[in-house]
């Protein structure tokens, strides 16, 4: 047995080096904002300024309750979804508490919906020209008669690629696409 062993500690064996490769797309959407909201919670906890405080646990609050789902939130799409849904529930209440005339109560939803107002304006979106050449793209695609809202909005949605984007102007452009053709 030891003699065994000896030969094969003796051996060498020649394996060829690992070619490793890495690819770089410009096209890839690395998070920005969500990475960055454990340390802003860390400085709004030492600057002790409450709204900010709050409006970012109620985020890691949604984003951990999303992490348990089939959809967890990793890019920034998907968190400004996430932002914008706050902040029509936000408006939402600013509207029952006007009704109300609870000014106080007023004045704290505002505050937060401008704090996720500032964090959505961070997260680059789509430009118009490209969803412009999506769009023009996906109707050149379509057959004549197959040229439905639906259709269009499926292959510039897959074109988007989770990116947020302006929908009001994604639909009015399509809608009008759809009309001339």
């Amino acid at each position: 047995m030891s003699l065994v062993r000896n030969s094969l500690l003796r051996t060498r064996v020649n394996v060829a080096p690992r070619i490793t490769c890495l690819r770089f797309s410009s096209t890839s959407t690395e998070p920005i904002v969500l990475p960055r909201l454990q340390s802003d919670l860390k400085n709004a906890m030492r600057s002790k300024n409450k709204p900010t405080l709050n409006v970012i646990r109620a985020l890691q609050a949604e984003i951990i309750n999303a992490s348990k789902t089939a959809k967890p939130i990793t890019t920034d799409g998907a968190l400004y979804s996430l932002i914008q849904k706050q902040i029509k529930s936000s408006t939402t209440a600013i509207q029952e508490f006007e009704a109300a005339k609870r000014d106080d109560l007023v004045q704290k939803e505002q505050e937060q919906v401008d704090i996720l107002k500032k964090y959505a304006d961070e997260i680059p979106k789509v430009e118009e020209s490209e969803i412009d050449g999506l769009i023009s793209a996906a109707v050149e695609k379509l057959e004549e008669g197959k040229r439905t809202f639906g259709s269009v909005m499926g292959r510039v949605m897959g074109g988007i690629k989770g990116r947020p984007a302006d929908m009001e102007y994604l639909n009015k452009k399509i809608e009008e696409a759809i009309g001339k053709k």
